[in-house]
């Protein structure tokens, strides 16, 4: 045992220091989204880029449309997403087929013809479909009707003013409300309707302006006990460059004559510093009285091998001081894209797999929480990832500390200059003095390695206050007994030891602070 000492020690502190790398890689890909809100679990999959459709039944549990395997089909999911019922539905379907579905009955839109499950057409020419919890809206021509889906019978909603090709349906529980939007240049017209006993009442009405040169690009709307709240997404095209886009957000009463005031929106990063980039899918409902929006956004992340951004869902609500508070929502390195609120603790959304997409939840719900928490295998893939990724940087920043290591070995070549071969004899003075050489070089250059960026990106057990001179004559101990353990065990010189010793005790220093040096 102590003959093998020299290397035991020094190995057991960097097997250690890669542990700790490892623990710190699972702790980064596993990090909830926020305090008290589950990771994402893994519920189905499905092969069409675009929102599923989602309605929760009488049981209180979700139906969820998803298409897979050349399928339509409708998954019925209890209240901790562990499936109780499928139902498959097969009809020739895109990107761009819609589809109603309640209880068993099925109607779907080939983006021409409205047909039942067996292809039987009900309506022919419909532009637009909607389907809606319990009944569907169509456009045809310039008019707007409801499809009964029981009866296949239509009956005419309204006639739509000229340019209108498309309207904007919500509903909360029993009542629809749908809105048209015209614009041209920056002048926007907006009139909502709601639709109760087979009529459109018209509720809001409001013409206003924009700012020069930006169009109306996505409006998304939510209506509560009177009060209309509308996001406004814009569009500003440049001379050069890609397009310039704008968020806005305003709540207004229903039926208000008043300007609205529209607030041009940034969200702040709730996990990092700065501002979420390119905020997409913008969706508003109420909750608790209060409006609040949900997105897909660039923000910080530790969940990447590589890089600290990845896209993630998150939802902002307006404080009573007038200022949008984000929350992160999933915490991903992929694309999390088409989010959607499920209810008022849980939301759903999709990411890249390949030809696929993977689709997900996550909520407030402790068993969903509970259910979320194991490790997965790609959990320890990544986790692995980030691990090597944190070697190699250990690997670069020893390269770096080559300037701490340089004075032994010139101090090393100057005594045999000086001396010549009576340094060969075992000098006690010879030993001690390059260790001080080193270590006065450790102190002088110390702030080409301890870097306040790098104190701001690694955990707290490195960066209490005075940590580097901790850890520093910590392992100069440790390189120390190991290095004058080969006095007696393996018979090594002076300069074999003091250049083992600084080797040494760069390796174990830089294992434990090179990971976080960029």
């Amino acid at each position: 045992m102590k003959k093998h000492l020299f290397w035991i020690l020094p190995a057991f502190i960097v097997i250690t220091g890669i542990c700790l790398m490892l623990n710190q890689s699972l702790t980064d890909v596993t990090q909830q989204p926020e305090k008290d809100w589950s990771r994402g679990v893994t519920i189905g999959e499905t092969t069409v880029d675009k929102k599923l459709p989602v309605r929760v039944n009488e049981d209180g549990d979700f139906e969820i449309q998803t298409y897979e395997e050349g399928l339509v089909k409708k998954k019925t999911f209890n209240q901790t997403f562990e499936l109780i019922d499928e139902t498959s539905y097969d009809i020739p379907f895109d990107k761009w087929t819609q589809v109603f579905i309640s209880d068993d009955q099925l109607i779907y839109h080939d983006y021409k013809d409205i047909r039942d499950q067996d292809g039987h057409m009900i309506v022919s020419d419909a532009k637009r479909f909607y389907p809606l919890d319990d009944t569907i809206l169509y456009i045809k021509e310039s008019s707007l009707y409801e499809l009964d889906p029981a009866a296949h019978t239509s009956a005419k909603v309204m006639e739509l003013e000229k340019n209108i090709e498309e309207i904007i349906p919500f509903q909360a529980e029993q009542t629809i409300h749908f809105m048209t939007e015209q614009s041209r240049n920056n002048d926007v017209s907006l009139q909502v309707y709601e639709w109760a006993d087979k009529e459109a009442e018209l509720v809001h009405d409001k013409s206003f302006q924009i700012d020069a040169m930006q169009i109306v690009d996505d409006i998304h709307f939510a209506i509560h006990d009177g009060n209309l709240a509308y996001v406004l997404e814009t569009v500003q095209k440049q001379t050069q460059g890609s397009p310039v886009s704008y968020t806005y957000f305003t709540e207004t009463t229903l039926g208000s004559d008043q300007d609205p005031a529209l607030k041009p929106l940034t969200f702040h990063d709730p996990a990092g510093k700065g501002s979420l980039e390119e905020p997409d899918d913008i969706t508003v409902s109420y909750q608790d009285g209060r409006p609040q929006l949900l997105f897909n956004a660039g923000g910080y992340t530790k969940t990447n091998y590589q890089g600290n951004q990845a896209f993630n869902v998150y939802s902002a609500s307006m404080t009573d001081s007038g200022r949008m508070q984000t929350a992160r929502k999933s915490n991903t390195p992929k694309i999390s894209a088409h989010p959607q609120w499920l209810n008022e603790s849980t939301i759903m959304w999709l990411e890249q797999e390949d030809d696929t997409k993977s689709i997900f939840v996550s909520s407030n719900n402790p068993a969903i929480i509970d259910k979320a928490s194991g490790l997965k295998q790609d959990d320890w893939l990544r986790a692995l990832g980030k691990t090597f990724g944190m070697l190699a940087k250990v690997l670069i920043t020893i390269l770096v500390s080559s300037l701490w290591f340089l004075w032994p070995v010139l101090f090393i070549v100057l005594m045999y200059v000086i001396q010549g071969r009576k340094l060969d004899e075992d000098r006690t003075w010879f030993f001690y003095t390059g260790i001080a050489v080193y270590m006065l070089a450790v102190f002088i250059f110390k702030d080409i390695i301890f870097i306040d960026a790098m104190f701001a990106r690694a955990p707290d057990y490195l960066t209490f206050t005075g940590s580097s001179y901790v850890y520093i004559f910590a392992f100069a101990v440790v390189a120390f007994i190991a290095a004058q353990s080969t006095k007696a065990t393996r018979d090594w010189h002076a300069p074999a030891r003091i250049t083992f010793f600084a080797g040494a005790h760069v390796l174990m220093l830089l294992t434990f602070f090179g990971p976080f040096y960029f």
